[in-house]
């Protein structure tokens, strides 16, 4: 499940309703691709991040992978 893009959604008071119009797929398209059943395209992935005004890595990567400075 995309938790991050469910927590950015519902905060920004966007509907799985909207965010297919936006991706021009159906909402049910749109609701498989939320709970994991099926994966965003990379230029979904993209369009949505820039509609958000996020960095895509911080919606669509899982928590357990972040953006880190390795040690030297």
């Amino acid at each position: 499940m995309q938790w991050n893009l469910i927590r950015l959604r519902k905060e920004r008071k966007c509907t799985q309703e909207d965010l297919a119009n936006l991706l021009n797929i159906s909402t049910e398209g749109y609701r498989l691709k939320e709970i994991g059943k099926h994966q965003f395209k990379n230029d979904e992935m993209f369009i949505i991040a820039d509609f958000f005004n996020e960095n895509i890595g911080d919606i669509f990567l899982p928590t357990k992978y972040t953006n880190r400075k390795q040690k030297a």
